[in-house]
């Protein structure tokens, strides 16, 4: 590597408040580092926010031809390397490990090879094969919505970027605290103790959900899902007397779908009665 960790800023003093200029030159430093080892990975403009949205966590995305630069009479176009802060909470191995995998979308873009479809999301078998040549373990069953996104460093790779890790450690980077991503991680740095706490050191409030996670146009990011609430039912089924030949027996002719704000205006029993059987209508699940 010929990339030197002087570049990572050191942990400020208590009075310096550069720290969003200090956190992308020391993301910047770390990929130039993966850039001395695999000269295929493009400069980008380096950016950080907010990975947190309501699909899920983005550690970070890789978004192809996103910036206009000027370049005397002529517009060159660049990409763009997103970091989330929430990513910065986890330390300096796991956010090597992301930038790996930025890089491995970075080097599919310079060889114009197409290594992810729907929009970006699914993670093909040509994605795996660049993220392995850059120092990372694809997984061996793709996901169905992903794909083979779900990569790990290799320990070769922890070795190779040991000095930027440790750097990234020491820098002590600003970042985003998300109770959810440090139990996802199952690593993490700590709440903060002073300033916004609420009772035991917690944020007193949660994070937003501003912007989206992988957005249409990107080419594929490091992303987690969240499980989104369940939807409490509106609709269900209601049958009535009238029966026909089914597989066990008799079972339900009638089996409509009704809103539960219909079912109440007839009252507490739906006030509806078949007109072939003449028997009321009822809850399915009462049976």
């Amino acid at each position: 590597m010929t990339i030197t960790t002087a570049a990572i800023p050191a942990q400020p003093a208590p009075t310096d408040r550069e720290h969003g200029s200090r956190t992308i030159a020391a993301l910047e430093a770390a990929w130039a580092a993966i850039q001395a080892n695999h000269p295929d990975v493009p400069n980008v403009v380096m950016i950080t926010g907010m990975g947190r949205s309501g699909k899920g966590i983005t550690w970070g995305h890789f978004g192809a031809d996103f910036w206009t630069v000027q370049q005397g009479e002529r517009n060159k176009y660049t990409p763009e390397l997103f970091a989330g802060g929430e990513l910065l909470s986890l330390g300096g191995e796991r956010t090597v490990q992301t930038l790996l995998h930025e890089a491995a979308h970075g080097v599919a873009y310079t060889r114009r090879i197409k290594d992810t479809s729907s929009s970006g999301r699914y993670h093909n078998r040509r994605f795996a094969a660049l993220a392995a040549e850059l120092g990372l373990i694809p997984p061996v069953t793709p996901c169905t919505i992903r794909g083979l996104s779900e990569c790990t460093i290799t320990p070769a790779a922890v070795e190779r970027y040991a000095d930027v890790i440790k750097a990234l450690d020491e820098a002590r980077l600003p970042y985003i605290y998300d109770p959810q991503v440090i139990a996802l991680a199952g690593v993490g740095r700590p709440a903060p103790t002073t300033g916004t706490e609420g009772k035991g050191g917690e944020p007193t409030s949660t994070p937003g959900t501003g912007g989206e996670g992988d957005d249409e146009g990107s080419e594929g990011g490091d992303y987690i899902p969240t499980r989104p609430k369940k939807r409490a039912p509106t609709r269900f089924l209601v049958i009535c007397g009238c029966t026909k030949p089914g597989k066990g027996g008799s079972e339900a002719a009638r089996r409509i779908q009704i809103s539960q704000a219909v079912w109440e205006f007839g009252g507490e029993d739906g006030g509806l009665n078949c007109g072939r059987c003449g028997q009321p209508f009822r809850k399915a699940d009462e049976d």
